[in-house]
């Protein structure tokens, strides 16, 4: 295994990779957002300019704000029970780990493990398990780590990559509000609409396009927000989601909102889920490490940004997670 974190020392091992494949399988991380599914087709787009066949394989269903981004409709759902594609590589982008693409991972651990596989990240956690990585959690997105890599890899970007690579960097960065923002990533952002992506249909369909549903079901986990000095956590229930016609995607948008809350430096959102798990989204800000709290759990991500999935109720989880995260805050 070879990790690089500079994306032009590794764009020769990455085109050597790619190079020697004919057929190639692409996966990000099951629940995608904007910057894994702008990072799925930007590398969709490549490969199909440099004449490979190509399967774009989603572990979930997409975020509805990224439907419309140029190739979307060439990405595959991946269903229980559905063979992997016959390929002679993987690359993986926006992924910590391995077994962080969902089923397609649980179910077909022993072929993916006996492929090449190609990682792209930007993640904190990610140890690097494939057989060549660019790692970078200096990135504050995985698309602007692979904007870097491309121009090292002479890619000409058109319009519809970069308006995908937009997508990531956006939605990542929060409209360039996280802390993991850069200059490098304004300035990359700043190239991308030179090359014209689409940057209002972006800023649209991520921030003006908020179903009715989300709105009603943020009401309802806002509603029943708690606090406690600097942490405020809410809970996501089944009930909730079955009420108001949601998709998962809302929940990002509790998180969100927490986010805003004055004098709250970390938060955790509990959503339950119908096999009984619950999965928690957890966020600070600096110089609280979240990111430590996730991979308890078997989770990761980054340190102001991270999750996990504990196998207990919301109700359970809440008294596993708090008073862990109370320990961290304080």
């Amino acid at each position: 295994m070879t990790v690089y974190t500079d994306p032009i020392l590794a764009a020769p091992a990455l085109t050597d990779q790619i190079n020697q494949a004919k057929r190639i399988l692409i996966l990000t991380h099951i629940n995608p957002d904007g910057d894994a599914i702008g990072s799925l087709l930007s590398v969709w787009h490549v490969l199909k300019t440099m004449g490979k066949e190509v399967i774009p394989l989603a572990s979930s269903p997409l975020p509805g704000y990224t439907t419309w981004l140029p190739g979307a409709e060439q990405i595959q759902v991946y269903r229980a029970g559905m063979s992997l594609p016959e390929v002679d590589l993987v690359v993986m982008v926006d992924t910590a780990t391995l077994g962080r693409v969902g089923r397609i991972y649980d179910e077909h651990v022993h072929e993916l493990t006996t492929l090449p596989i190609v990682i792209v990240d930007h993640h904190v956690t990610n140890e690097g398990a494939g057989t060549v990585n660019l790692i970078d959690p200096a990135a504050a997105s995985t698309c602007e780590l692979l904007c870097e890599l491309f121009q090292a890899m002479g890619i000409t970007i058109d319009a519809d990559l970069a308006t995908c690579l937009l997508m990531g960097i956006t939605t990542d960065t929060q409209s360039f509000q996280t802390s993991a923002t850069t200059a490098t990533s304004m300035r990359v952002a700043a190239d991308l609409l030179d090359l014209g992506a689409d940057q209002l249909r972006v800023v649209r369909e991520v921030y003006f396009a908020l179903p009715a549903s989300s709105a009603e079901l943020i009401g309802q986990a806002l509603a029943e927000m708690r606090r406690d000095g600097p942490i405020a956590w809410a809970r996501v229930t089944l009930a909730m989601m079955r009420d108001t016609g949601a998709e998962d995607e809302a929940v990002d948008e509790v998180v969100r909102m927490l986010q805003r809350v004055a004098g709250v430096r970390a938060l955790v959102v509990f959503k339950e889920r119908q096999d009984g798990t619950t999965k928690i989204s957890l966020r600070s800000v600096q110089p609280i490490n979240v990111a430590l709290l996730a991979t308890y759990w078997g989770g990761g991500g980054h340190a102001q940004a991270a999750g996990a999935t504990l196998n207990m109720s919301p109700e359970q989880a809440e008294h596993e997670v708090l008073p862990r995260l109370q320990e961290l805050v304080w």
